[in-house]
């Protein structure tokens, strides 16, 4: 498995967008990116303006030939736009890997 995690900081009142575009996203590759595992946004519980994505792939080839698909390259000028400045992008391979057994079900107080 290939991730890669991108931080960036959106401009003030951008917020609801960059989740809107994260969603088009989803919207407009209904059959998904080949290669594509997992996406998840995040955003700092103490910096509203300041999110996360992580990216899941098969390969480190998955991932590259999603980052060089025109219609992505597209998607990341509009994100972009909406950030104070570039993405600061982290191209990782998976070494380890845990996930809570489906017994593991927190039940709230």
């Amino acid at each position: 498995m290939f991730v890669t995690v991108c931080a960036y900081r959106v401009r003030a009142g951008e917020e609801d967008a960059v989740v809107a575009l994260h969603e088009d996203w989803q919207r407009r590759r209904p059959g998904g990116v080949a290669g594509f595992l997992s996406g998840e946004l995040l955003r700092s519980a103490r910096d509203q303006r300041l999110f996360i994505d992580i990216v899941r792939f098969e390969s480190e080839e998955a991932a590259e030939s999603h980052a060089r698909d025109p219609e992505q390259q597209a998607w990341r000028r509009r994100l972009t736009n909406l950030s104070e400045r570039e993405q600061d992008v982290l191209a990782c391979s998976v070494e380890w890997w845990w996930t809570a057994p489906p017994n593991w079900i927190v039940q709230p107080p």
